[in-house]
């Protein structure tokens, strides 16, 4: 297959996913709230089957309701109190049929912003106008392509409004990025001012998109895999971007998800760093997090909702939003605690990231001066460590004395 067919390909899945990806929302929150004040914007709401609840509730997930004649104005819905609630105070699910005639304008929104700014971006970094020059077009359009796909995904999210959905906008990040990402690493072109520009940038598109994407879907995954929850489009995106870690490492963990990004970004504040030396303490504290997540997730209850991510992404001053805080005042002197002790992605990263065909490793060139070794906060760099926990920050790279010694490849 040539490259051509590839890429037509490529496109074309691209195109159909998000397609797939714009489901009707559903009016109740999987959270248990009877309102929101982002209807349809939330990651979380899916609704497949076309019955009007969202399928991360265990009433989705249940054999069809029989149709009947009452109004939809009288069909009561759960509430946290236990109570009732009437669905007519509740926002009305988007229009399909609306959805079916705008999603083609998004599309190609999406298409020509994309193009342009990779165009722009791609002759700004030739020209060496942002203080970075890459000569060799290949590396240089890797970049472009990283950065030009969450400028556009933003702008687009903006000019569509509120009758578009963000999942589609998120699975487009999650997997055009992690492979943007990955090529720009293969070809040498990534640096350490690059990395942090991806977190601004990554951290920027949670907040504008409200879709923090990770680790707050967790929930349907346990969903899926206990029967119930329908498959959806937007959980088949993530078992995808779940399954490019055995190609690329941590590649979005390290620089396409906005609570990972958020933290890298806090790390960079001047002060006394706490290295964790010992990371298997830090796994098996995310081990046991992981197993009470899953308990918890059969009762539909998300314990990361207790970090305060949602309430932080969303802008919402609450108990939350000043949880989360004090996870990134922490995040100033420990590299990524979310990452590594709390997110259960992170596991689910990790394990296919021990055996990924890419990844930072030595070469015969380097000269054991262990700079990156020192330079590591996640303490990976060491020649016979793992890789799962390396989130590609770029540290080591930028102090390797030795040109070509500390290479992202084939580390066979």
């Amino acid at each position: 297959m040539t490259r051509g067919q590839w890429l037509r390909r490529g496109i074309a899945g691209i195109a159909g996913a998000v397609g797939l990806a714009y489901p009707a929302c559903a009016a109740i929150c999987p959270k248990g709230r009877g309102f929101c004040p982002y209807p349809g914007r939330c990651f979380l709401y899916t609704d497949v089957d076309a019955n009007s609840l969202c399928d991360y509730t265990t009433r989705s997930a249940a054999t069809p309701t029989p149709e009947v004649t009452t109004t939809p104005a009288a069909t009561p819905a759960a509430t946290p109190a236990g109570g009732t609630s009437n669905l007519s105070s509740l926002p009305a699910p988007p229009d399909t049929g609306l959805l079916q005639e705008i999603i083609p304008g998004i599309l190609q929104t999406g298409l020509i912003s994309f193009a342009l700014a990779c165009a722009l971006l791609f002759l700004a970094i030739r020209s060496g106008v942002f203080g970075l020059r890459i000569r060799e077009t290949g590396p240089a359009l890797g970049v472009s392509a990283l950065f030009a796909l969450g400028i556009s995904e933003m702008v687009t999210f903006l000019l569509a409004g509120e009758e578009t959905l963000a999942s589609a906008f998120a699975m487009v990040y999650l997997l055009g990025g992690t492979l943007a990402g990955a090529y720009a690493w293969r070809s040498g072109a990534m640096s350490r001012g690059l990395v942090v520009a991806a977190a601004a940038m990554s951290t920027a598109f949670g907040f504008v998109v409200f879709a923090p994407l990770m680790p707050l879907e967790f929930i349907g995954l346990v969903n899926l895999a206990t029967a119930g929850q329908t498959l959806t489009p937007v959980v088949i995106g993530l078992l995808a971007g779940i399954s490019l870690a055995v190609i690329a490492g941590r590649t979005f963990c390290g620089h396409l998800c906005p609570v990972g990004s958020v933290q890298e970004l806090a790390w960079n504040v001047p002060g006394k760093k706490i290295i964790i030396r010992r990371t298997e303490y830090l796994e098996a504290i995310r081990l046991l997090v992981f197993g009470g997540t899953v308990l918890a997730a059969l009762s539909l209850v998300s314990l990361m909702d207790y970090t305060g991510i949602y309430d932080f992404f969303s802008l919402t001053l609450s108990i939350g939003f000043i949880v989360f805080l004090g996870i990134l005042a922490l995040s100033t002197v420990v590299y990524r605690p979310v990452c590594r002790a709390l997110c259960p992605f992170g596991l689910l990263f990790s394990l296919p990231s021990h055996f990924s065909l890419l990844r930072l490793h030595r070469t015969e060139a380097c000269i054991d001066c262990r700079k990156c070794e020192k330079a590591c906060p996640a303490h990976v760099a060491a020649r016979d460590a793992s890789k799962r926990e390396c989130y590609l920050c770029a540290r080591c790279t930028a102090v390797c004395p030795k040109k070509g010694a500390l290479v992202y490849g084939n580390r066979r």
